[in-house]
């Protein structure tokens, strides 16, 4: 009997020393929040109570922080808005999205300045300003409790650049995201860094290979492909956490020297009424919202079109504004469906948030073809001469019954994200117009002020 006391006293001191060592350490994270702003104030609060708890609680941010609300794409200093409201919510850190370079290298150099916490990147260098002296990781520590956040981004465009407009990313140079974290294994040997985290804008496959290739990684919390899971995967935990700030979701970790021997993962709905609101936080995404340019009416639309139905709007709206045979428009650059209802400029940017402008060229059926078939992506279209799509793919083209030749030229307009990204494909622009495509679509819409929009059913040929 004295033998068994013995064994439990032990096994009970034992468990007492493991639990002792075990560190609680909450992380709430959010990702693709694209500039949306109206749940903010329910974030701080969430955050305070885990605090109050005494846990270790870091937020962080898997990027794409802009484009997506024209209230922050539009406002004077762009983005700022975002900026703003995640120091006063209290963030840790943000990897750099490929989104953030939507506004130009200069905006992002001035908001990094204006942020209270780093943003990060280990797979490119260059830039000017701030940018040159963005890290590829950041040690956090918290009551003691240091994490080292490594980031990457996507970079699955043409010429190994993250997925925005290629003037904008121009003077810089990226690297296999994922190759990058050999260069990070070091990390792994210092003792004062009690957990290594992957802070990554690559999307759901990326991280599974950053997990699958490096097991020094503890976990990753990822972005871009607006998943939602927490889960184990490999050699370690993965996390992502939705889009557009509808949720944020909340990891329990329990650590003991350095591993993680507890993963729980909560997801919080942030539309849920109930949830507490910081008052000042919510009064200054009211004084953000209020700017009646955004809400005046300038068009109406008597059904709510699909995506595809708006770009059938988008393309035809295009073409108009500058005269030429057909309008491409790619659908991944239309964020938003025209509505039934009253069309505002919030509705029109909101559709069409990158500021891209507008090229136009003057080119063959050859030439066409030749784009189309390297293009190789969704588009939508819009012509004023006829099209007709062939059993091989190619596209015949006629104008006035009559098929149009090969010495011939029509004249082609497109935004300028599509005509930089796929120039080598492509002549010489003959024109760049002076606005945005969204700039344009207003202008439409302002001067055709009586006019009933209605899309439905529409096709491309």
């Amino acid at each position: 009997m004295r033998f068994i006391r013995k064994k439990i006293s032990l096994l009970f001191l034992l468990t007492c020393l493991i639990s002792s060592a075990q560190e609680k350490v909450i992380i709430f994270s959010i990702n693709d929040i694209h500039s949306r702003i109206e749940n903010f104030s329910k974030i701080k609060p969430l955050i305070d109570k885990e605090k109050e708890k005494g846990n270790k609680v870091f937020f962080v941010s898997a990027g794409d922080i802009f484009s997506g609300n024209p209230i922050v794409d539009n406002y004077s200093e762009k983005g700022f808005p975002i900026i703003d409201l995640l120091n006063r919510a209290g963030l840790d850190i943000s990897v750099i999205g490929n989104h953030e370079f939507d506004y130009g290298q200069s905006i992002l150099s001035d908001r990094i300045a204006q942020a209270n916490f780093p943003f990060i990147c280990a797979n490119f260098s260059g830039g000017i300003g701030e940018l040159s002296n963005v890290k590829g990781f950041e040690i956090i520590q918290k009551d003691g409790f240091s994490i080292a956040y490594i980031g990457a981004i996507e970079t699955g465009n043409f010429g190994r650049y993250p997925l925005t407009h290629p003037k904008k990313v121009k003077g810089l140079f990226f690297t296999n995201p994922i190759q990058i974290f050999e260069d990070y294994k070091i990390l792994d040997e210092n003792s004062d860094i009690d957990l290594i985290v992957a802070l990554t804008h690559l999307g759901k496959s990326g991280d599974e290979k950053i997990l699958e290739n490096f097991n020094y990684i503890d976990l990753v919390i990822g972005g871009h492909t607006n998943h939602i899971y927490g889960k184990r995967h490999e050699s370690g935990y993965m996390i992502m956490s939705g889009k557009n700030l509808e949720m944020i979701s909340k990891t329990t970790l329990s650590v003991n020297k350095g591993k993680i021997i507890d993963f729980q993962f909560e997801k919080i709905d942030l539309s849920n009424v109930s949830l507490e609101k910081d008052q000042n936080i919510d009064l200054l995404i009211q004084k953000y919202k209020d700017n009646p340019f955004f809400y005046k009416k300038i068009g109406y639309s008597s059904v709510d079109h699909t995506r595809v139905e708006t770009g059938c709007f988008y393309t035809e709206t295009i073409r108009k504004m500058t005269n030429v045979d057909i309008v491409i428009q790619n659908n991944g650059g239309i964020r938003s469906n025209l509505k039934k209802g009253i069309i505002t400029p919030f509705d029109i940017y909101s559709i069409d948030p990158f500021g891209n402008g507008v090229d136009s060229f003057l080119i063959t059926p050859a030439e066409l073809n030749f784009f189309l078939k390297k293009y190789n992506k969704r588009y939508s279209i819009s012509s004023r001469i006829n099209l007709e799509l062939k059993f091989n793919g190619d596209i015949e083209i006629y104008r006035d019954g009559k098929k149009v030749g090969d010495d011939q030229k029509i004249s082609l307009a497109m935004n300028d994200y599509i005509s930089n990204t796929y120039g080598e494909y492509l002549p010489e622009p003959s024109y760049s117009y002076p606005f945005t495509t969204a700039e344009y679509i207003i202008k439409y819409l302002n001067n055709h002020a009586g006019e009933i929009l209605n899309f439905e059913n529409c096709s491309n040929f």
